[in-house]
Parts: structure tokens; sequence; C-alpha cells
């Protein structure tokens, strides 16, 4: 067994690589497991040492990419965690159709992160085609990611067993794919050409893209709390406002704070909506000019963000500037302000276009 195989500084080492690389955790009781995942790797690369592994992985991306082939685990298959859809179907899509009606934008952006071998991220595209009256008129971006290349790889070609297939309904079977050989069925290639698929370490620098909808699930679970918190953070980051984000029941959220975030119980699952909040500021202006100049210095040195705005002065010796700071920073301007002796005009609620 490899706890006893290799030392306890060994195992932790190899464990801190892991976590720290690729966000997986594992305890000591996985210990066997791991073991079990990376021998093979060890006899291939012809490393005796688990350090070995660390130092040849970082300039030998086979290995690195093997490494975590062997530490994740694909087995998934379409339609999995059938209320998601039923969600995305019954509740995101009205919203979401409802809105393009009145803004008259067609553009759906969704990103099914930890998509595995793409059957969540096909099952995702069928709920859309099935669910759109008229799907060509809409702009559908689907992205497809795993951390793991070789499921990414199976993905780019569409090509499922029965067992994978195994919740799907035989009327949309007939609609969507096609046999091409014993067990072995064939996304068609119309909807092969409506999703793109990447691989990524969520632990890494995203593209700057934003989303409507999220779908990130049991991916987590391998995740640190730490990192778990890192990475359900960016996603908030990631989601547009009104966004939808979609999890497993058994992962719990790891926002830093809730604000903005709400909680829906739909189809007997927790989902969540990032709420569109705009961001309230206070207009500042000033007796004289000097007041001005004080202000500034005065927020550039404490690190209080703020913005310019042209004005109509009052007269010909007031400033022809104001000060915009954000709603939440207001209190501390104020202060700051007092303290200060810089005398404010006035104070007010501010728009910003």
């Amino acid at each position: 067994m490899m706890h006893k195989r290799f030392s306890p500084n060994e195992l932790e080492e190899f464990c801190c690589y892991l976590k720290q690389e690729y966000g997986l955790s594992f305890s000591p009781e996985k210990y066997h497991q791991l073991e079990n995942r990376i021998s093979p790797i060890m006899q291939e690369f012809s490393c005796r040492r688990l350090s070995d592994i660390i130092i040849q992985s970082k300039r030998d991306i086979r290995l690195r990419q093997d490494l975590v082939n062997s530490l994740t685990t694909n087995e998934t298959w379409f339609f999995r965690h059938p209320a998601h859809f039923r969600i995305l179907s019954h509740h995101i899509l009205p919203q979401i159709k409802k809105r393009a009606a009145q803004s008259h934008d067609n553009r759906i952006k969704i990103w099914s992160a930890g998509c595995s071998i793409g059957a969540e991220t096909f099952s995702i595209l069928i709920t859309l085609l099935e669910n759109l009256e008229k799907p060509q008129d809409w702009n559908i971006s689907l992205i497809g990611s795993d951390l793991a290349s070789d499921a990414i790889s199976r993905a780019r070609t569409g090509v499922y067993s029965k067992q994978e297939l195994k919740e799907i309904d035989k009327s949309i079977f007939k609609r969507y794919f096609t046999s091409c050989g014993s067990d072995c069925y064939r996304i068609k290639d119309d909807l092969q050409k409506m999703v793109s698929f990447e691989t990524l370490n969520l632990l890494d620098t995203w593209p700057p893209r934003k989303f409507d909808i999220i779908f990130c699930r049991n991916v987590m679970i391998y995740f640190s709390e730490e990192h778990k918190q890192k990475v359900t953070d960016k996603f908030l980051a990631a989601l547009e406002d009104n966004g939808f984000y979609l999890t497993s029941a058994n992962e719990s959220i790891h926002w830093k704070t809730e604000s903005g975030l709400k909680k829906l119980f739909l189809e007997n699952e927790y989902v969540y909506q990032k709420a569109n909040i705009k961001e309230s500021f206070r207009l500042y202006q000033f007796a004289t000019p000097s007041d001005l100049l004080r202000a500034l210095n005065i927020l550039n040195q404490t690190g209080v963000t703020y913005g310019l705005e042209k004005i109509t002065a009052a007269h010909n010796l007031a400033p022809k500037r104001a000060i915009f700071i954000s709603q939440r920073d207001s209190n501390r301007a104020d202060e700051l302000f007092l303290l200060s002796a810089i005398k404010v005009s006035s104070n007010h609620p501010y728009k910003k276009n």
C-alpha cells in the first residue's frame, strides 16, 4: 500500500503538489486509491519516487496530462441530475426569452465547467433546441471545459455508448444521434458544430468571458476548501447580472459573501442567481478649487476609489469638477473630509452613465 511504500513526508509533498497545481485534494484514506491510479504512470515514465513525478511533470507535458487524466473520474452520462435540465427548460429559459424580447439581444452564453466527456454539454444543447421555438434565430455560445485532456478529446468526437445515453428518450435519441457501430452512437454533425471544447484548469487564469448560465457539477468534490472559495468567487465574477449558477446538491457554495446572490429552490433543487445590482454613487461638490485638490490628495493617499465629473460651477471661483464615490465608500470619505476640514458644498446621490 502506498502509505507503506512512501514516507509521510513524500506523501505530504506529493499531495501538496496536486493541491497547488490542480486543486486536487486527497485525504490519507484515499492514499491506496491514489497509488493504484499513479502506479502505471510511475512505471511508464520510470519514476521511482513521488518526487520524480513532480520534477518530470514540470518539463514533460505528456506526463502532466497523463497524471491529471488518471486522477480525475470521468464517469458520466447524458441528462445526469435531470432536475437541472427541467430547471433550465421550465425556469431559466423563459426568463432569457423574456429578456431577449425586451432587449432584442438573442445571445445565450453557457459554460459547462468540468464537462468531462461532453455529455453534460450536449445535454444542455439538446435542452435548448427542444425549448426554443426557433433555435436558428438565437446566437448560442456553448463552451465545455475540463482539466483532463483525454476527456476533452473524447468530447470532441461526440461518440457515446448506449450506457452513457441511458437517460435519453427514444424520440430525442432519433433526432440527435446516429449509429456509428456496435454500441457506438454519434451526436449529429450540425450539433457538434454548435459546441466548443477546451482544456482548462479552473485554478489558472480564465479567458475574460461572461456567461448567462454556468454549470459546474461534481467538480469541486476534489478541491480543498481554500480552492473551492477561490473558484466559486471567480464563477460569480464570470456571471452576467441575473445569470444562473448550477451545482450538485452535495457541493456547497463557497462565495466570500452572498451579497448580490439569490438562492432559489426550484424543482426540489437549489440553484443560484446573480442579482442585477447597479452600483450606487454619491457626488461631492466642493466650496473651492483648493478643497477639491485636497480631497483628491487625501483619497489618493488612503486608496479610496473615485471618479471625476464635469459640472456647471455655481460661480466663477467654484470648481468645475466634482468627485463621485461609491455609496459603500461614502462614509469613509465623509470622515476623511471632516477630519481634514475639507469644505463640501453638496453631497447627493449620483447616477453614473
